[in-house]
């Protein structure tokens, strides 16, 4: 375990322009990126090895968890490992989340040693991002999240009927070496004033707009930023994006770190990052489904203790079942 480090983190601090903060989509080549005003402050970076459980995605936003699958190495757009991987991905969300449906809906792989121009960069292979962001805000992760239902040919009026949503980041090395330089830092949710601190961002695409998530340094330096040292390939780290609901952490800021340790990275590491939309229950505990959209295996919950059935009604069952079977009911 290193211990707490220092590194930079690029703060909004004004904007060249006077407008509010913009940016220009990475994978789109342009001589001006963003309106930014960065103030690089150094800020303590705290380590989490040893203390993995110490964080996890309701109280702080973010968790570590352990990846045992079999993608270690990058892999083509639409080829048959990143279907497998996508599959483990939701195959492990599904579990960790207690989701009923899991989708991903973007990767990205992110080259740590000489950064890409802009040519060599399109929608799933880009540079790290140096400034704390939130990919999406609530605006834009409601019209995710309508889309996506969209895509299950559900109707978008379902979403009042669902319990949750989140939409979860994760995170990983890929390849032998472990992350040293240019690692991922992500602040602590309960740390952040949302009210001065967080301010909407407009990323420019090629097609459309969309909104998100930057952040400024507040004047009692209160955010506490973590990172993992030396993560491997079999570690991951999954972030909040958006949560629906609201007496839980909603999201974290993350922002890759010039790591004045990272004198020993190896030339061609990499990692993977994928953004995972996220788990939703259909059976409603919110609004109640009319009566006229109930039938025998679609229901409401029950507000009262009952057992389904009387001592009676088991034995009526019983001799049922025994002559739909061809068994005698006596």
């Amino acid at each position: 375990m290193v211990g707490t480090i220092t590194g930079d983190i690029n703060y909004l601090d004004s904007t060249i322009d006077g407008r509010p903060p913009w940016s220009i989509q990475l994978s789109i080549p342009t001589t001006m990126r963003t309106n930014f005003a960065h103030s690089p402050i150094y800020v303590p970076i705290h380590d989490l090895r040893g203390k993995e459980n110490s964080v996890n995605l309701d109280t702080n936003a973010l968790e570590i968890v352990n990846y045992n699958g079999s993608i270690q190495k990058e892999f083509g757009d639409g080829s048959e490992e990143q279907k497998a991987y996508y599959k483990e991905i939701e195959e492990f969300l599904k579990k960790h989340l207690g989701a009923t449906h899991v989708i991903i809906y973007h990767h990205s792989i992110r080259s740590r040693s000489t950064p890409k121009v802009d040519e060599e960069c399109d929608d799933t292979h880009r540079n790290p991002v140096f400034y704390p962001h939130v990919d999406l805000d609530p605006a834009q992760a409601d019209k995710l999240i309508k889309t996506e239902l969209v895509k299950l040919g559900k109707d978008v009026n379902e979403k009042e009927k669902i319990k949750r949503f989140q939409i979860i980041n994760t995170w990983r090395p890929l390849g032998s070496y472990p992350i040293i330089d240019k690692p991922l830092t992500i602040c602590d949710y309960r740390s952040i004033n949302i009210n001065k601190d967080v301010h909407t961002l407009i990323i420019h695409g090629k097609t459309e707009n969309t909104t998100a998530y930057t952040i400024s340094r507040n004047t009692q330096n209160s955010h506490l930023w973590y990172y993992l040292s030396q993560m491997r390939s079999d570690e991951m780290f999954m972030f909040k994006i958006y949560d629906s609901k609201p007496d839980v952490a909603q999201y974290a800021f993350h922002t890759a770190f010039h790591n004045g340790n990272g004198s020993l990275a190896k030339e061609g590491q990499k990692r993977a990052s994928r953004v995972i939309v996220c788990h939703h229950c259909f059976r409603s505990r919110g609004t109640s489904h009319p009566e006229e959209e109930l039938y025998d295996t679609h229901r409401n919950p029950e507000f009262y203790p009952h057992t389904d059935i009387d001592t009676d009604g088991t034995k009526q069952l019983v001799k049922r079942l025994l002559v739909e079977n061809g068994g005698d009911k006596e």
